[in-house]
């Protein structure tokens, strides 16, 4: 594992890892299609130390064209999909050795946690077509735990008798899932029926009224794992919950300025990530959009490894009626500007003919003061916002219920944003 974060980094990278990426990069110009094209880019004078020079990989590039990014076509064994919360799906594919990395790198991120052999898991996470679950499932089973792989098939009630018929102590979801259950298993009084030590959650951000919540339901403790479909499993917290322990040995990490995507010099910014010896999908300076923070030293737990903190997404934007836009962010910062703690939200926008409507559905206590000062902070955010408010082409509504249901996709999370066209009178 390496992390660039300055032009000094990679003066620096040790001599073993240059080979390697070097390596690495050959092989990818030789067999990866994609990579083909930049064959020259590795000429005679090429030095590792501008590695930050080499073209940046999109997810759109992985969108529209996924079979060229594939290395060994023949030893592919499987392929995977993301849930294209964000846009269309990405597909990824894996030979066998691919997916021996992957495992033991998911082994390391449970046992950061503390899972070991006498643990009996509920997996509430997907299999199908996504590899998270399947993941999952050969990790415990390496380390000698007792799986139950309900996926999402099940309904709530089968969950909760499950657990409580199989005593199971351990409960790997989204954390929106593992908090509509605890607040079911609650309203029921089963809550005392069945022991959940400890929560795993991917898939979402996890926010402080998620652990607040499970904690005081099922006093369970909270850990998050931190990955993506096309890279595995990246980080994973510890009893300190103190960032994401990073424990991909197979990864280069870089750091990079939000705007220029040069690096960052400095210990935040966007990442991007190259996978080394994967040759399945190979993905070199992949983007992955997130806003990070990384920093060295050390731990109470005593892993002396680099952790990472998810900051968020770069630029991720609504698109309202008239080309107006707002950023996810200001969003945020407007219900900071309400709530002490950013509580669990949900933007519903509808797009009609000749204007759009933005429905802001909050987890919270009913406060019809408190939900006019959102509206009012929303519309403050934004000078596309208030505009658009102004000549009625927007409109804002703002719902506050601690019993809100919210749209979830078919793997269980519950996005940010929904999108919905009212084609019929689109058409009209």
């Amino acid at each position: 594992m390496l992390i660039l974060k300055s032009e000094e980094d990679y003066n620096n990278i040790p001599k073993a890892t240059e080979d390697k990426l070097y390596e690495y990069l050959q092989f990818a110009t030789a067999n990866v299609p994609f990579y083909s094209k930049l064959r020259d880019e590795l000429h005679e004078s090429f030095n590792i130390k501008s590695f930050f020079k080499f073209p940046l990989t999109y997810d759109y590039d992985l969108i529209n064209d996924p079979i060229s990014f594939l290395g060994k076509k023949n030893s592919v064994v499987q392929l995977s999909s993301s849930g294209g919360t964000y846009g269309k799906r990405k597909i990824v594919f894996r030979t066998n050795d691919d997916i021996k990395r992957s495992i033991e790198t998911t082994v390391k991120m449970f046992r950061c946690g503390g899972l070991n052999s006498n643990d009996k898991i509920a997996i509430l996470q997907p299999f199908d077509l996504w590899n998270i679950g399947h993941l999952a499932l050969r990790a415990f089973q390496k380390i000698g735990a007792l799986s139950c792989p309900f996926g999402l098939s099940a309904d709530n009630g089968t969950i909760l008798n499950m657990l409580k018929d199989m005593r199971c102590n351990i409960l790997y979801s989204t954390p929106s899932k593992a908090l509509s259950l605890a607040k079911i298993s609650e309203e029921k009084g089963i809550n005392s029926q069945f022991s959940i030590d400890k929560v795993f959650c991917a898939g979402e951000p996890i926010l402080d009224i998620h652990r607040e919540t499970i904690s005081k339901i099922w006093g369970a403790d909270t850990y998050g794992i931190y990955g993506s479909e096309e890279t595995d499993g990246i980080g994973a917290e510890c009893r300190y919950h103190n960032g994401y322990h990073i424990l991909n040995d197979f990864l280069i990490l870089e750091v990079l300025d939000p705007e220029s995507l040069m690096p960052a010099n400095t210990n935040i910014g966007v990442l991007a990530i190259t996978q080394l010896e994967y040759d399945g999908t190979v993905l070199i300076r992949y983007l992955l959009n997130d806003i990070v923070e990384i920093t060295n030293g050390g731990c109470s737990c005593d892993c002396q490894v680099p952790k990472i903190r998810i900051l968020g997404r770069r630029k991720q934007t609504l698109h309202l009626f008239d080309g107006r836009k707002v950023s996810l962010s200001s969003i945020e910062d407007a219900l900071k500007e309400v709530f002490p703690k950013m509580p669990i939200y949900q933007l519903i926008i509808e797009h009609h003919k000749d204007h759009d409507v933005i429905m802001l559905n909050i987890k919270s206590i009913k406060d019809a003061e408190k939900a006019e000062k959102v509206k009012t902070s929303i519309i403050d955010c934004s000078q596309d916002l208030k505009e658009g408010f102004g000549k009625e082409e927007i409109k804002i509504k703002v719902q506050m219920d601690e019993s809100i249901s919210f749209i979830s996709t078919s793997r269980g999370k519950a996005p940010k944003i929904i999108e919905k066209r009212k084609e019929q009178e689109m058409i009209k």
